[in-house]
């Protein structure tokens, strides 16, 4: 056989080539938070719908660190073709843009959102060395004393959530003082130890050290009891009615992407959100999603919250 009968017979396999790789294309999910964390097992649920559906095979990759938004500079890079999308916490738009400026590292507008994949309230804990038994002796202790408090760092849920419960009741700044550690695990450990007396934590953070005694939960942020504390109350029902204070994963991708891949990716949260429900809730997160104007509804909203709480306590990178 010749070459040029070669080079004939071989051009529509060539030509062929990039459709089928196009065909064979893989979605991807950039996770913000590390494996075996809430968002990760949840990224997974997305994915596996996704794959059931038109998107096709989706898979999460870690992409944790600088509070979001290492992830969030990537996916913002990323083709607007709908094939790559980050998971990741409100606070990464929310807040991180008041706290980090121009050292962000992406322009908050080249993401647009796609979906709400679970809200999750914190709960109040103290250690039983606190002396601390309720809501009320919380709020008296902060007023006439120091408490050390623990959170996963510095404008993490449990900080902000500190910070806007110190706003709701008047507390003095000097009565709560703000421990930061590398995560929520840690900031677990230490307050399991006794060597801070409170948090605001996830509730899938600390379920069986309140069941073992080890700590004391006292109030749930959010709008209605969780259900793996049914015994523990809300903020609101504690004297503060209206006190909503919850935290969303969402998805978002590069602005851009097509209507239909966005509507797609909308449809496989919603999915993944009904489908698993119980495993969900078992992870301390609220079930619920939203499609793209809802979600940047709450982000906005969140936005301007947690501005203002930025400025008020002069929040800081750390």
């Amino acid at each position: 056989m010749t070459l040029r009968r070669r080079a004939l017979l071989a051009a529509p396999l060539l030509a062929a080539a990039p459709a089928a790789r196009a065909q064979g294309e893989v979605n991807r999910i950039l996770c913000s938070f590390p494996p075996g964390a809430a968002l990760d097992a949840i990224s997974r649920m997305v994915a596996d719908a996704a794959a059931r559906g038109p998107l096709g095979t989706t898979v999460v990759e870690t992409r944790a660190g600088a509070n979001g938004n290492i992830a969030a500079a990537q996916a913002a890079r990323a083709r607007p073709d709908g094939r790559t999308l980050v998971s990741m916490i409100d606070v990464t738009l929310s807040l991180n843009p008041h706290l980090y400026g121009a050292n962000l590292g992406f322009a908050p507008e080249d993401l647009q959102p796609v979906a709400t994949i679970g809200l999750f309230p914190v709960v109040l804990l103290v250690h039983p060395s606190s002396g601390i038994a309720d809501f009320a002796g919380f709020l008296a202790a902060a007023r006439s004393r120091s408490l050390l408090y623990a959170s996963a760092g510095s404008g993490s849920p449990g900080h902000l959530a500190m910070e806007a419960l110190r706003h709701a009741f008047g507390l003095p700044r000097q009565g709560l003082e703000h421990v930061s550690f590398r995560g929520n695990a840690q900031a677990v450990t230490e307050l399991v130890a006794g060597r801070v007396e409170a948090g605001f934590i996830a509730i899938g953070g600390g379920p069986q050290f309140i069941q073992e005694g080890r700590l004391r939960a006292l109030a749930v942020s959010g709008p209605a009891r969780a259900p793996l504390l049914p015994a523990v109350p809300t903020v609101a029902e504690l004297g503060h009615p209206g006190f909503d204070l919850r935290f969303a994963f969402v998805l978002y991708g590069p602005r851009g992407m097509p209507p239909e891949r966005r509507a797609q990716w909308a449809q496989a949260a919603a999915e993944a959100m009904a489908a698993n429900r119980p495993r969900i809730e078992a992870l301390g997160v609220d079930a619920e999603a939203a499609g793209p104007a809802e979600t940047a509804a709450f982000v906005a909203r969140a936005h301007a919250r947690w501005g203002a709480v930025a400025r008020e306590t002069g929040m800081q990178v750390e």
